[in-house]
């Protein structure tokens, strides 16, 4: 994820317009396209309860002001006891959680984003609100639930840790690698030393002069945070529905954005003025009521977990000794007003985080759960608010201008409260795209196998696995054909080969830029390869024009198989046929002491193309490439076999086959095949390679798949 986050903030690329509707006509080259706008609501009684018999007759749409016509209607309810089974322990294997049935996804899903806040936090905060998070996945989260991660700290500021996905298993392990040390905020114990320096006086000078600076360092931090999550709500606007962050912090002390006063507001008389009246800071005061207004309008509820409970044990006679400490008294009134003890921090929340998370969650639609020690409870109680809602959907004309519309939804029935998005924005080009919104889009195309920014394009993938000197390697190829290079209409596009290990962690990508408007009317053929530890992976290839932002997607899947050093191994093979209609594009090779792909599988590309996805039609002979190695076989006399299976009947059929040519490079060994398919039925098959040594009887198997049309 690191390396994600790192390509897509350099380079400042992303794919497609995003949308936040079911798009009726691809509008990437139109200015106006008719869409099928989605929204939900959320509808409760009185005492907070979600009202489930609504029907689509009882709600009113309202969008900028006109009442709309609804054409689609939904209602979802959480059938609490249909959760899900509790997560096994880490040591037992754990396969990824399959992706619901297609047609049980649609664009709204309930969505949730766990934020760990470590600029605003203390480490038992941070140890109590993992716990709420992984309870969260284990107990409460539904499995067509979409749950990502994100984390905001002052050395690596904001991270996306793991976007929208079903896979919580994913998630899980992300929350659990979330390193405590990442906190450094202790912004509430500057501000509480502030407030008694001001308030008491020192008589250390060094004292008077550190804290202030630290406490400008705070206000600092904060404006930060701030700018950060309204870049991120900018990004979020354009993924369909309603998210839910759950945010775990103890917030931003409201007195370093709203100012504050201790002692009495003339001053007292003598030569110890106890007084302190600080005004609002403005900046900070709009640029947070900013990031407030951006949330919301982006749909983005916050429900704020305050982990600041965790971390406050005071001293059983803390009350009593700041009550009647000689140099402290309770609040009182007097002739010039209240008189402010800063020191009861039993009492005093300005310079807490409360009034800056309670006004967060309340004007986002969200909700504060003020103890996280008892986030068991406050968890089943946001399940219960998020569990039930309906969705409206009516259509409109949408243009591509970015601009803002305010929704209204009234309900005819009386006694509820009624939560819908407040709005949404249309689209905008590409162009116009923040860096945040194009490193969301990056996320979106690479992690997620239903993306939700755009419908991309799709291609055919292939993936081998050969040994090259002591390295295991991984080679990608993909065939883009001309269908999708000819809507890349910017003369800049870059490809973005990725490869996830059997965790779903990255473990190799690589990244090229291309200008597709050379390669009108042709297929491309791109490869692009990797040095990787045996074990099952998952590639994917993304390619994004970078002007218009529209984006195309490939996957595969392989099995990297281990090297042996005694014996025989037959490596993936290369499937090709007899045509020439390829360009060719490949990623930097990094590794020059291994054996490149271009020599595992050599082939005179004047003649022949890689066979990636489907059989051409009318093909009757296909060839292959078969690499194989044989280290500690004294006199080998190797034997290939070569047969079918069919995948729907299971039908095994042998595949006539010659050899036209035996080459050699290092301790490779490569047979050039000429495999017949004449009579071989339309359909989907396993083609099987068997090398057998006759001397010592090894034997070593290597499959691919072959569609013949």
């Amino acid at each position: 994820m690191a390396g994600l986050f790192l390509i897509a903030a350099s380079f400042f690329q992303s794919s497609s317009a995003p949308q936040e509707a079911v798009r009726l006509q691809k509008p990437l080259e139109h200015q106006v396209a008719v869409t099928l706008k989605l929204i939900q609501v959320y509808v409760t009684d009185k005492k907070g309860n979600p009202v489930p018999d609504l029907k689509k007759e009882d709600f009113i749409v309202y969008d900028n002001g006109r009442a709309m016509t609804l054409t689609e209607f939904e209602k979802h309810i959480l059938e609490r006891a249909a959760q899900k089974p509790e997560l096994q322990p880490a040591e037992e294997k754990i396969l990824p959680t399959p992706l619901p049935p297609a047609d049980r996804v649609t664009v709204m899903n309930r969505k949730f984003f766990l934020f760990f806040d470590f600029a605003f936090n203390n480490q038992k905060g941070v140890k109590k609100a993992k716990e709420a998070a992984l309870h969260f996945l284990d107990k409460e989260i539904q499995p067509d639930d979409e749950v990502g991660l994100f984390s905001y700290s002052l050395t690596r500021g904001l991270s996306i840790n793991e976007f929208l996905t079903t896979n919580h298993k994913k998630v899980r392990d992300a929350v659990e690698a979330l390193d405590i040390k990442n906190i450094a905020g202790r912004a509430e114990e500057i501000e509480q030393q502030y407030w008694r320096l001001m308030t008491e006086g020192s008589g250390d000078l060094a004292l008077t002069i550190d804290i202030p600076l630290r406490r400008g360092d705070s206000k600092s931090q904060a404006q930060n945070f701030i700018l950060k999550v309204t870049a991120l709500a900018k990004g979020l606007r354009y993924i369909p529905g309603q998210k839910h962050l759950l945010l775990f912090s103890t917030g931003i002390p409201s007195s370093l954005i709203y100012g504050g006063q201790a002692g009495t507001p003339q001053g007292d008389s003598g030569k110890s003025d106890r007084s302190r009246f600080e005004p609002p800071d403005y900046v900070l005061r709009t640029q947070y009521e900013e990031m407030d207004k951006e949330l919301s309008s982006s749909n983005c509820s916050i429900f704020a977990f305050d982990s600041r409970e965790a971390a406050m044990v005071p001293s059983l006679f803390d009350f009593d000794e700041q009550t009647f400490g000689s140099k402290t008294s309770r609040d009182i009134f007097t002739g010039g007003g209240v008189h402010q003890n800063n020191l009861m921090t039993f009492k005093d929340e300005k310079i807490t985080g409360l009034y800056s998370l309670t006004r967060l969650s309340k004007d986002t639609g969200g909700k504060y759960f003020g103890n996280i020690n008892e986030f068991e409870r406050n968890l089943d109680q946001l399940q219960s608010l998020t569990g039930t809602y309906y969705v409206l959907g009516y259509y409109i004309n949408e243009q591509w201008d970015g601009r803002y519309h305010k929704i209204k939804v009234d309900v005819k029935r009386k006694g509820v409260e009624v939560r819908a998005q407040s709005g949404y924005f249309n689209p905008k080009p590409f162009r116009e795209y923040s860096d945040l919104e194009k490193q969301l889009h990056l996320f979106d195309l690479a992690l997620t196998e239903r993306p939700l920014f755009q419908t991309p394009l799709t291609f055919s993938m292939h993936a081998l696995s050969y040994a090259a000197g002591e390295d295991t390697r991984l080679q990608m190829l993909s065939k883009i054909p001309n269908q999708v290079t000819d809507k890349f209409s910017g003369k800049k596009v870059e490809l973005v080969a990725l490869v996830f290990n059997e965790n779903e962690n990255l473990a190799s990508l690589q990244r090229t830029e291309a200008d597709f408007t050379k390669y009108r009317g042709m297929d491309v053929f791109y490869a692009s390869g990797a040095a990787l530890e045996p074990g099952s992976y998952k590639c994917r290839l993304v390619i994004r024009d970078l002007d218009t932002g529209s984006g195309a997607v490939a996957s595969a899947r392989v099995n990297v198989t281990p090297k042996t050093l005694i014996g025989l191994s037959l490596y993936s093979p290369l499937l090709l046929a007899q045509e020439s209609n390829f360009v060719y594009l490949e990623a930097d090779a990094k590794n020059k002491n291994a054996i490149a792909w271009k020599d595992a599988y050599s082939y005179d590309r004047a003649q022949y193309s890689p066979i990636i996805g489907e059989v051409p039609k009318g093909t009757f002979k296909i060839f292959a490439i078969t690499p194989y190695s044989m280290p500690g076989i004294v006199q080998p006399n190797i034997t290939l076999g070569a047969w079918l299976i069919n995948s729907t009947s299971g039908e095994r059929i042998p595949v006539p086959f010659s050899v036209l040519n035996n080459a050699r490079k290092e301790e490779l060994e490569i047979q050039f095949l000429e495999l017949s398919l004449n009579d071989i039925p339309t359909g989907k098959y396993l083609l099987y390679f068997n090398a057998e040594d006759a001397g010592t009887k090894a034997v070593s198997y290597a499959q691919t798949t072959l569609v013949i049309k």
